[in-house]
């Protein structure tokens, strides 16, 4: 069946805004796009007006830990270190019953789609997120995070264990949960085995002043809490874990990197040539009190910048729309326009799906959202749609409408 939606404004591809536009839908995929007299329709085709709205591709979170929703809003007390911190939110999550787990993945999935995000790309240490979002209606990626505990278990048959956790239908990506999570070797076996299978990779990457200090110092709290049970597992590496990353090439050429808060310009150099993603999550990097990532310095070097809520900031918030209002404030000088496809085409790209997601083209999938907000004629609409309070009144998922408020 065919659905054409008309709008007062449809984001398209180029990033220009076609005026009384019309979406034709058909099954899973968006068949055309136009003036609303230009559309080909048949005669019993489904038409929606949806007024006053502006239509955007769905959103695409690259960075979520969807089984520690249950416990969001935790605080970390400021006389507290992050890896202390980290290891009191860990120990918390163990403690809760699967079917509490169950239950907040399952409202969290639900929240996501209700902020307008469409895609959302989960780092999940069990099976557990990728099975509950496989029945529900947004379009889940699972990164599967591998721990130390992972490696010490499994080391004695760790490709065996990398090959079981491959044919899981939702897992597209492994992802050392951080680099001193695994021993030099280890990286480079999982590093070859995500290449060898076509998987993605992604790693938490230089996000503390912490593990800044275990890599060149071996002292401060991470090392400290990490060396309780196994020796650290490099040698002292002077300029800190991206330069030691690179350096050992543990990141394979598009890998996914999360938050990157301590890192040079030489970093970002290389980065750029392996044609990686930096995954930025401002509100939770400014809450937890790390230093920012040097957006500007990134952009200048052209490397692909995508956004993702974490999941867990002390707000609790899992809005894109937040993220790019908290950014827009810190960086009123990036146009709306580069901000929107930090959440849309970069991602999709990151994801190795710019041919299925990220925009509205003819023959992508029909991941569609539909936003009202107030809008002043004399200035920039996509401006002024990162500063607004937008109501979300149409989501649609893989050509599913699935939340209808027009």
């Amino acid at each position: 069946m065919e659905t054409v939606f008309f709008a007062k404004w449809i984001l398209l591809e180029n990033g220009e805004i076609l005026t009384n536009g019309a979406i034709s839908v058909v099954g899973n995929k968006i068949n055309s796009i136009g003036l609303r007299s230009k559309v080909r329709r048949s005669s019993s085709v489904r038409v929606i007006n949806l007024g006053d709205c502006l239509v955007l591709p769905g959103l695409i979170n690259l960075h979520t830990h969807l089984e520690e929703s249950v416990i969001r809003g935790i605080q970390k007390d400021p006389d507290e270190t992050f890896a202390t911190w980290s290891i009191k939110k860990d120990a918390r999550v163990k403690l809760i019953s699967q079917q509490t787990l169950h239950t907040s993945i399952k409202l969290t999935a639900r929240e996501l789609l209700a902020e307008g995000i469409t895609t959302v790309v989960d780092c999940s240490k069990t099976p557990l997120s990728g099975t509950i979002l496989s029945d529900e209606s947004i379009r889940s990626k699972i990164i599967h995070e591998i721990s130390l505990d992972d490696f010490l278990q499994e080391k004695n048959s760790f490709d065996s264990y990398l090959q079981r956790i491959a044919i899981c239908s939702s897992t597209i990506g492994l992802s050392p949960s951080t680099l001193q999570s695994l021993p030099l070797e280890a990286h480079k076996q999982l590093r070859d085995f995500v290449l060898d299978k076509n998987l993605l990779w992604a790693t938490h990457l230089a996000e503390s002043a912490e593990e800044l200090q275990a890599f060149s110092e071996h002292s401060g709290d991470l090392f400290f809490h990490t060396t309780r049970r196994q020796p650290w597992p490099f040698e002292k590496t002077p300029f800190g874990p991206v330069d030691f990353a690179l350096n050992n090439n543990l990141i394979p050429d598009g890998g996914i990197c999360f938050h990157c808060n301590y890192i040079n310009g030489s970093e970002l150099d290389r980065l750029a040539a392996k044609k990686a993603s930096i995954v930025h999550c401002h509100t939770y990097t400014e809450e937890l009190g790390h230093k920012m990532f040097p957006l500007d310095a990134a952009r200048n070097r052209n490397l692909s910048i995508c956004i993702g809520t974490e999941g867990i900031a002390a707000p609790g918030k899992m809005s894109l729309f937040d993220e790019l209002f908290s950014l827009k404030c810190a960086y009123p000088h990036i146009p709306a326009l580069e901000m929107l496809r930090w959440v849309t085409i970069n991602p999709a790209v990151a994801l190795k799906m710019e041919n299925q997601l990220g925009s509205l083209t003819p023959g992508k999938y029909a991941d569609i959202i539909a936003v009202r907000f107030a809008h002043n004629p004399q200035e920039d609409l996509l401006e002024e749609l990162l500063v607004e309070e937008p109501e979300i009144v149409l989501v649609m998922v893989d050509g599913e409408e699935v939340i209808v408020g027009y």
